[in-house]
Order: structure tokens, then C-alpha cells, then sequence
């Protein structure tokens, strides 16, 4: 956060006059086959964003098929994120999100301040919900299961339940959206492809940019076979090409992360004499902890294969969890093969990043030397806690300047009273009902009649008459705003089942065929040849049973790879355990302009882990035929840490 960043973002707040370049986009937008209808964005954008200014949202109007444009519509919810500069390119980054079915617009933040904030210096950023995702995915959404079986998904939620529970609501949500007469056959990659150009179309974009990322780059490809009118450049990062049966491969990436690993150390030649049989080692410690986990003790929670799996393949794959892991691993394997947790216990109590540089590693410096290191630590300890002041003093003049314009209104005063009466409610029979019915008010016509008749079921004496005036009082203004309330609060419980099934409509429809679980677990017995341990994950197949409950529509040459002309440019990461780095190399055999890049110390995304990675795809969509300077990818390098070394306090 700049200085410059913040003036302008409190100039936008006081003065509150929109951008007039989405004018046109008000008025129903640049394409009239797919109208476009402004509306807030679900969740603040981000603390430098202001709404209408430097950021818009709303819905584009598209075909659920493309082959049948007066049939059935779906609403595509979308974002522009305005670039910073002013004289942006006309070109803009379109950013597709990863699951299938894993949604954006709920991170616009992290979007707009980490993934893309170099890109956007010079471009708008485009980002939507694809069909069958998060904010999109009103038409597959099983109103009926949701509300049935809330509390156990609020469990989910709060992971007070297990996986398992939410596996056995995929089946009752697939026969709720089939007998609602939704064409799933219409929800694949060919028509989300359709959507990426009708998008573009809509707002007014005639030539864009892709940036893909997981599945995101499986329908950047499929964009380059089926819409590539209007592409000007392709970034795939943690490619999913569309020939591999990733979904039978699905323990492959651990196997592949682990190769890296040990070869770093072997070229490092301290590591390789400290070291001398790592593999051996890795195997030796996930076997062991699977048989006899170290107990909880030391301060520290028990050790299992859970937790050593965690550490080494799901936080390394976790760009938000900043602190090194890395160098710390073949001492971790070597001890806890041994059932020595000292250095495992060391790095899962580091909670905050580590320090680039401390004082003990200053021992060469000059006493004045010492002393401006520390001047220059305290003073980014002291402009980290200033920018946290910032963000606080801009979000609460976002919050008053929005009070000042807006009024409590009836529908905020009866969500705050029936929330109150509610919650002196003891029998839990009695809330879940409450709660259900509450979430079915979205599958009603909004009126005051079903308003009155869940008042009336659920509540009683006092709390039942406040109620009732409350509903009798209300304009068609505050009765639909408070079918908006209770839509949006069934909504954060519906997206914990929509996660699951919004993703398996694609993949088991499309990907399923091609994949199997006997293929699965021909793999396993593949790979457990080189790593014994993986042999645990045979039986990991809830995947493959949820696909039961969906049909099958395979597509003649979905798996056929793509061959394209255009730029392309593919980023992979040694730590992404969900797409080989190794599958970069798959893609780009028949992209005849692809590059293809392998960077260290970065898992799924490589944007999101190496400054590196962020600045390459930016000189490369800024100039998508130019000689990358890749020369920083050397310059990422993992020191190892001996046994005798200290470890993190």
C-alpha cells in the first residue's frame, strides 16, 4: 500500500462520482445478445477498491446453451477491477478460477492486492464465476437438501463434522437439480469457453488476455479450440492439460514434488553427506507415524501421517501460509524416521512469517552496521503497523460514509429481532426446524404471507407479536430485502455443498469417462513401487463414488490436446501437489509459440508464491512475443538445514 494508493482511494470516497467508462455498462452494456445488469458486489471488494470507481460488478445474460439462445438463461456474476494507470492498455487480463466450481468473486481482495496487482498497473483485471460456480451457480443449487439438512452442513462448515457427512448429501442434491428440469449436459467446458468470449463481448472487451490457473487453464485451452477470436495472449499456471487423466493421476503430483525434493539435495553437498538416504528416510517416517504416532506431549498436538502430510505437501501448497518449510524437511524425515519430533515441532510452532533476516546472522557486520540493520527491521515493523492503522481508518470511513447514506430499514429490524428471539430458543429440534424454513423462504415468491406463516410456526407470545408488526409495517421494498437477507444466509451454507457438487458436475460428467477408479488404483500400485507410503491413499476414492450420482456425457476429442498458434505461456511449481509441474512440459507439446517454466519454491499457482513468476507473466502479457529474461529462476534457492543447526524459537 503506497502512499499514492492511499490518497486516491480517500479522494474516490469523499468526492463518490463513478467512472464514467461504465456508463455504457449501466445501460445494459456492448452486446445485446448478453445483456449486462450493475449490481454491488457480494462482498467488499478490498480496502483500496472503491465500488463503481475502481471496481464494478453485475451479472452477463448468457445462453445455458449456446445452440438454443432463446431457451434457458443462466446469470454469469462478474467484476472489473479498473487498471491503476491512466492511460491503461485496451487489452484486459481476464483471470479464470480453478475447481471447476471453485469461484472468484469471494476473494476479490486477494485478487486485485496479490495475485494481479502488478498486471493491473497497466490493464483492467476481468474475473466472473463460471456457470455451475459459487455466485453463479443459482440454477444448480439444491434449495430443498440444503435447507433440510443445514445444521449437519453449519457443522461441515465449522469442520465439526466430517467429510463424509457432506459425500452423502451429493446424491440427494443431484436428484434435486435433475428433477427441477436443469439440462446438466449444458454445464462442460465447451460452453464455459462460450461464456469467456460472451463475457468479453458484453463488456466491451474485443481483444483480452487470459491468465488460468488449476482448472482455469483446462478452459483457457479449451478457449483456444473452441472461442479463440479476441485472444491476444495466454498465461496457463498449474497447467491441467486436457489429454491427461489428471483424476486417475490424482496421487501422481505428491510423487513428483517429492523427486524435487530429493534431487535438491542431492545437488546440495551438505545436504547429500547429512542426508545420505532421504528417500529411504521419507518413507521410513510417513510409515512409522501411520503405525505409531508420536502422542501429544511436549506442548505439542500428536503426530500422525495427517500431520506430517499436512506440513510437507498441503502447507507448501498454501500460498498463505508464508514461512519456509523446505529447508527443514530432510532433517523433519530423517528425525521423525527415528521418532525424533525436534525439528517437526520447531517449524509447526513458527504461526507468522519468517523473518527474512535476523540480527544473530549479522555477526560480520561493523557495530554501525548492526545498528542501521535494526533501524531498517524496526522501521518495517513500524510501516507494517501504520498500514494496518490505514486499512482501519479507510474502513471505517467506507462503513460511515455508507450509514450516512442509508437507513436501518424494516428488514434489518426484523432480521435483528427474529435473530434475537431465535437465540432463546434451547430445543435444538425446534431451531433446526426454524433454520430450515427460514432457508426455503428463498424458494417462495417474496410477501408478507410466507413471512407471517414462518413467524407464526416458529415463534410465540412476545417475540411472535413484535414480529408480526414488524411484517405488517413492511413496503415491497423491505419485504424483498428481507428475502435477500435470509437468501444470502442460506447462500454461505449452500456453497459448502455447492463446493462439492458444482465441481463434480463437470468433472464426473466430462472428465469421469476417460477416468476411472480402477485406473486410480493402477496408479497407486504404480507409484507405490517408488514411494511405499502412497500405497495409503488406495483407498481415497469418495471421488469416484460421488460421480455415481451424476450421468455421463463424455465429448468425442475432449482429450485430444489443443493445438494453437497464439502465445502461450505455461508456469508450473515443484510444490503443486493438484498438477504436476511435470505436465507443463504435456501442454506446450503442441502449442507451437508455448514456453514453459518450472519454478522452485512455488506450489499450485506459481503467481501467488515468487515474485519471479508474477514478474515473468507480466512482461510476457505486456509483450507476448518477446525474449523472457528467466534468469531469476536460478536465483531461487533452498538452503538446507543441517542437523546441528538451530531451529526456528
Amino acid at each position: 500500500m503506497t502512499p499514492e494508493q492511499i490518497f486516491a482511494v480517500v479522494a474516490a470516497l469523499v468526492a463518490g462520482e463513478p467512472d464514467p467508462s461504465f456508463e455504457q455498462l449501466k445501460s445494459g452494456g456492448h452486446d445485446s445478445r448478453y445483456p449486462v445488469t450493475v449490481e454491488p458486489c457480494e462482498l467488499p471488494p478490498g480496502t483500496l477498491e472503491v465500488e463503481g470507481q475502481t471496481v464494478l460488478c453485475g451479472i452477463v445474460d448468457v445462453p445455458e446453451t449456446y445452440d438454443a439462445p432463446d431457451g434457458p438463461r443462466i446469470a454469469l456474476e462478474f467484476a472489473i477491477l479498473k487498471a491503476r494507470s491512466q492511460s491503461p492498455v485496451a487489452d484486459p487480463l481476464v483471470y479464470l478460477h480453478g475447481g471447476p466450481g471453485g469461484g472468484t468473486l469471494q476473494m476479490l481482495g486477494p485478487v486485485a492486492e496479490i495475485l494481479y496487482a502488478n498486471h493491473r498497473q497497466t490493464r483492467d483485471i476481468v474475473t466472473f464465476d463460471q456457470r455451475a460456480a459459487a455466485l453463479s451457480g443459482s440454477t444448480v443449487t439444491c434449495h430443498q437438501n440444503t435447507a433440510e439438512n443445514l445444521v449437519k452442513l453449519v457443522g461441515v462448515a465449522a469442520q465439526k463434522l466430517p467429510r463424509e457427512t457432506l459425500n452423502a448429501l451429493v446424491a440427494p442434491c443431484v436428484d434435486e437439480i435433475l428433477a427441477s428440469g436443469v439440462n446438466l449436459r449444458a454445464y462442460n467446458t465447451e460452453n464455459n469457453a462460450r461464456d469467456v468470449r460472451a463475457l468479453t463481448q458484453a463488456l466491451g472487451y474485443p481483444s483480452y488476455n487470459i491468465y488460468g490457473i488449476s482448472y482455469g487453464t483446462k478452459l483457457a485451452l479449451e478457449v483456444l479450440r473452441t472461442e479463440p477470436d479476441g485472444v491476444r495472449s495466454v498465461v496457463l499456471d498449474g497447467v491441467a492439460p486436457l489429454q491427461v487423466r489428471l483424476y486417475d493421476d490424482l496421487v501422481g503430483p505428491y510423487a513428483r514434488t517429492i523427486d524435487v525434493l530429493i534431487e535438491q539435495c542431492r545437488g546440495d553437498a551438505d545436504c547429500s553427506k547429512a542426508y545420505p538416504d532421504l528417500k529411504a528416510s521419507i518413507d521410513a517416517a510417513f510409515l512409522r507415524l501411520a503405525e505409531n504416532p508420536i502422542p501429544a506431549a511436549r506442548g505439542q498436538e500428536e503426530i500422525g501421517f495427517l500431520q506430517l502430510f499436512d506440513l510437507v505437501f498441503k502447507q507448501r501448497n498454501n500460498w498463505r501460509i508464508r514461512k519456509t518449510i523446505t529447508p527443514y524437511l530432510p532433517r523433519i524425515f530423517t528425525e521423525l524416521a527415528e521418532g525424533n519430533s525436534t525439528a517437526f515441532d520447531a517449524v509447526m510452532s513458527v504461526k507468522a512469517p519468517n523473518q527474512v533476516i535476523s540480527l544473530s546472522e549479522t555477526s560480520g557486520l561493523t557495530a554501525d552496521e548492526r545498528a542501521l540493520v535494526r533501524v531498517a527491521l524496526e522501521t518495517a515493523e513500524a510501516m507494517a503497523d501504520m498500514e494496518e492503522a490505514v486499512v482501519t481508518a479507510i474502513e471505517r470511513l467506507k462503513k460511515d460514509l455508507a450509514e450516512d447514506r442509508e437507513t436501518t430499514s424494516i428488514a434489518e429490524a426484523f432480521e435483528a429481532r427474529s435473530n434475537a428471539a431465535a437465540s432463546t430458543i434451547l430445543d435444538q429440534d425446534a431451531l433446526a426446524a426454524l433454520i430450515r424454513d427460514y432457508a426455503l423462504l428463498q424458494t417462495q415468491e417474496p410477501g408478507q404471507a410466507p413471512l407471517v406463516q414462518w413467524v407464526s410456526t416458529h415463534f410465540s407470545g412476545a417475540d411472535r407479536d413484535a414480529l408480526t408488526e414488524l411484517v405488517a409495517a413492511m413496503s415491497d421494498a423491505d419485504i424483498a430485502r428481507t428475502f435477500e437477507i435470509a437468501d444470502g444466509q442460506a447462500t454461505k451454507y449452500e456453497t459448502v455443498l455447492g463446493g462439492v457438487v458444482n465441481n463434480h458436475i463437470f468433472a464426473c460428467q466430462e472428465d469421469v469417462p476417460y477416468n476411472t477408479v480402477e485406473g486410480f488404483h493402477a496408479r497407486v500400485t504404480e507409484l507405490a513401487e517408488e514411494y511405499a507410503f502412497l500405497e495409503l491413499f488406495r483407498d481415497n476414492t469418495s471421488f469416484f463414488e460421488n460421480c455415481e450420482a451424476f450421468p455421463k456425457h463424455p465429448r468425442e476429442g475432449f482429450q485430444t490436446p489443443v493445438v494453437s498458434d497464439l502465445p502461450v505461456l505455461v508456469l508450473n511449481g515443484v510444490l503443486d501437489i493438484q498438477t504436476s509441474w511435470q505436465w507443463g512440459a504435456v501442454a506446450v507439446e503442441t502449442l507451437e509459440n508455448g514456453q514453459n517454466l518450472v519454478f522452485p519454491e512455488a506450489g499450485h499457482g506459481s503467481i501467488a508464491y515468487q515474485p519471479c513468476a508474477n514478474d515473468i507473466s507480466v512482461a510476457f502479457v505486456n509483450d507476448p512475443t518477446s525474449k523472457l529474461d528467466t534468469s531469476c529462476i536460478d536465483r531461487i534457492k533452498v538452503d538446507f538445514v543441517m542437523p546441528d543447526d538451530p531451529l526456528p524459537q
